[in-house]
């Protein structure tokens, strides 16, 4: 009985480094990918948003599927569509069809993480060591993608080579008990007794993809090639595999509050960045608080809720609704400006995560709604860090 656990808890490890290089292999240069198929920037912000969009809309369907179904399909279910959607990005001609195509995509990317830490945590393993594994795939992907360069046909046969693996992987494992939760599909109660961690990743999210959707392009103009572009992506995840297994005997709350002004300073960093290997040190620090904050916030809402995969599932939700409205916001600033724009961009991000940083801004906002009898203010006055 112990060895077919652990075997399990291979396949899974497998399941998320591998999961999570295909999503990022071909996730690098669909900036460049658009504008060479004549996307405007405000074009190629809506490609990326429309990414987040799909997968904030599946990871919020899925992750209360999970809860009230088998985790074995939901997983066989997300890694099935993948493997279709991101091959058939290999078609895209234009921007109107790589948005339909990505739109897919992150459709695909949304159903499985939520089944994923339910499934760690009802085999009581550590939550911070798993989600460092897609960190892992994240580094290794980036890298992969640095050295492919923008061959994306070449890149869209990979990831979804490499989906097609998880899903062997998933058809392999064993279904685990769990237990029963008596939830209807579409209650809103998880998100609302948890608004405080979920909106404060929301907004810190919202200013980290500002800087994503364009950073690329902005390191282009500070010098770097390909390749450098996907070795300083990869320094990112790299640190976060480092960090986060390392992060078990540390409180959640405490994670949390360390990890938002030291994102601030993070992104406040770039600005002052004369080339691009200055972008280095502060992709060190970036990638520490977001250890701290993804961890630490992943844990909260798991420990704390007992439908867990829908807890888990919408801190992606969160995720994806940043990237809608932090790709908008990144795409809307690169045309009018430049660089000198693109750190105006980077100074909103720096406010953002200030904002975030400060408990009682937030306590502030949801008391407000209270206030104004929007929503119980028990729930918000409970459920606050």
């Amino acid at each position: 009985m112990l060895f077919w656990v652990l075997i399990d808890l291979i396949r899974i490890n497998n399941i998320q480094f591998l999961a999570n290089m295909a999503n990022v292999l071909s996730l690098l240069f669909i900036p460049m990918f658009a504008e060479s198929l004549g996307a405007t920037y405000l074009e190629i912000g809506f490609i990326v948003g429309i990414f987040s969009a799909s997968t904030l809309l599946s990871s919020f369907i899925f992750g209360r599927v999970a809860d009230l179904h088998h985790l074995r399909s939901v997983l066989l279910f997300g890694f099935g569509i993948a493997v279709a959607t991101f091959f058939l990005q290999i078609f895209a001609r234009d921007p109107a069809s790589l948005m339909l195509a990505r739109a897919f995509a992150g459709f695909s990317v949304g159903i499985y993480p939520g089944a994923l830490i339910a499934y760690v945590h009802y085999r009581k393993q550590s939550l911070g060591r798993f989600i460092s594994l897609g960190s892992l795939g994240w580094m290794v992907g980036f890298f992969a993608a640095g050295l492919i360069g923008e061959n994306m046909n070449r890149l869209f046969l990979l990831s979804s080579f490499f989906y097609l693996i998880c899903f062997l992987l998933a058809f392999r494992l064993r279904d685990i008990e769990k237990p029963q939760v008596n939830l209807s599909y579409f209650s809103l109660d998880t998100l609302l007794k948890n608004a405080g961690p979920y909106f404060a990743l929301f907004l810190r999210h919202t200013g980290a993809v500002g800087v994503w959707t364009i950073f690329p392009l902005y390191l282009r103009e500070l010098g770097a090639t390909d390749f450098w572009i996907g070795l300083i992506y990869a320094v990112n995840p790299a640190v976060q595999f480092l960090v986060m297994r390392r992060l078990d005997g540390l409180g959640n709350e405490r994670l949390i509050h360390i990890g938002y002004p030291l994102s601030a300073v993070g992104f406040v960093s770039f600005i002052l960045a004369p080339s691009y290997l200055y972008i280095i040190p502060g992709m060190f620090i970036i990638a520490c608080s977001w250890s701290f904050l993804y961890v630490g916030s992943t844990r909260l809402v798991v420990e704390r809720n007992p439908d867990k995969a829908t807890s888990a599932g919408l801190i992606n939700s969160m995720i994806g609704a940043a990237g809608v409205v932090g790709a908008l916001l990144g795409g809307g600033f690169f045309p009018r400006f430049s660089v000198s724009g693109q750190q105006c961009l980077l100074l909103s991000s720096f406010a953002l995560q200030v904002s975030c940083s400060s408990k009682c801004l937030k306590s502030k906002v949801l008391e407000v709604f209270s206030l104004k009898g929007l929503f119980p203010g028990s729930i918000f006055t409970k459920y606050i860090y």
